[in-house]
């Protein structure tokens, strides 16, 4: 593909269609692929890392004012870097918390499609890891009640949450500006456990989620 297509439609009502010229591209695909997706707040810079990942200057709409440029999700199937075998599809997903919309229920359904399309998915935010980041992550947390997976009745709760780990995609976080040092007490930390520390519970933190949702981003 020169150029990306749109492969989810956003309308104006809310109303959320397939493009059927989409599914014909994929439909004609003979490789394995691999489907990476982007998720987060809009107009902070998901396309342009998109396009990084398709070695592309150009390719996602780029945009230098403060509307959102992407609308619905779009597609791009390119050769995969290091795997002559497989195709690589990047979904470029509309940002979340646009002010244009004023419907935080269309965007929790653009995550929630970006979850069941990809094998990674990449929550991409600004800055430190703070508690606005953490409250912004309710669209993954929360996606247990728009995301329903068959389980065999007699499985006990740690088979339930080994199924949705089967399900859902690998997660990896993309914090951009990050200048600070990773290190805490005095000790080097990795980023792998910066991310965890961010999620253990503080004491006087008021969680309204179960810690079990908590652990699917672990």
């Amino acid at each position: 593909m020169e150029h990306p297509v749109c492969l989810i439609e956003n309308h104006e009502d809310g109303k959320i269609q397939v493009n059927q010229a989409a599914l014909e591209i994929l439909s004609a695909i003979t490789q394995k692929v691999v489907v990476v997706a982007i998720v987060g707040k809009y107009r902070t810079g998901k396309s342009y890392l998109m396009n990084k990942l398709a070695r592309r200057k150009n390719g996602f709409s780029l945009g230098a004012t403060v509307q959102s440029m992407t609308k619905g999700i779009w597609m791009w199937c390119v050769p995969h870097p290091v795997r002559p075998d497989h195709t690589l599809v990047l979904l470029d997903t509309e940002g979340l918390g646009d002010v244009e919309k004023g419907n935080s229920q269309n965007d929790s359904w653009i995550f929630a499609l970006a979850v069941l399309l990809s094998s990674t998915l990449v929550y991409n935010s600004m800055g430190t890891i703070d508690q606005q980041a953490m409250e912004q992550l309710h669209y993954v947390i929360e996606l247990t009640d728009k995301i329903k997976v068959k389980v065999n009745p007699t499985k006990q709760q740690a088979g339930m949450e080994e199924e949705f780990r089967r399900h859902f995609p690998s997660f990896v976080w993309c914090i951009r500006d990050f200048f600070l040092k990773l290190e805490i007490n005095g000790k080097e930390i990795t980023e792998d456990e910066y991310l965890e520390d961010a999620l253990k519970l503080k004491p006087g933190m008021h969680v309204t989620l179960p810690k079990k949702n908590l652990s699917l981003l672990t």
